[in-house]
């Protein structure tokens, strides 16, 4: 018991990196950071759009979807001696005499 007596009492010699205070401020500030980011989510999707609705112009859009439409349509002969047809007529041509030599003699 004597021992006892003269024992001095152990002192917590362990450096953490952060403290009981900061480590408890730590949690506050990210709990109140999450439910401002709740509110925030919330307000932006019960927000009303502003804009309103323009339509595009499209002539742009018409006018080359015309010229490349009219160019499938004629029958071409082209320098070298091949011909373009309308698609219509090639897929007549593929159906008619098969695909081994669609554009050669049915014979």
């Amino acid at each position: 018991m004597a021992d006892q007596a003269n024992e001095t009492p152990r002192v917590n010699t362990r450096q953490y990196i952060f403290s009981e205070a900061q480590t408890r401020l730590f949690f506050i500030l990210s709990g109140v950071g999450m439910i401002a980011t709740v509110v925030t989510l919330l307000i932006l999707t019960t927000a009303k759009p502003r804009g309103e609705f323009k339509e595009l112009d499209r002539t742009t859009y018409v006018e080359t979807l015309e010229s490349a439409t009219e160019s499938i349509g004629e029958y071409r002969q082209n320098s070298d001696g091949t011909v373009n047809i309308p698609i219509e007529r090639a897929i007549e041509l593929v159906a008619e005499r098969g695909t081994a030599n669609p554009f050669g003699s049915s014979e």
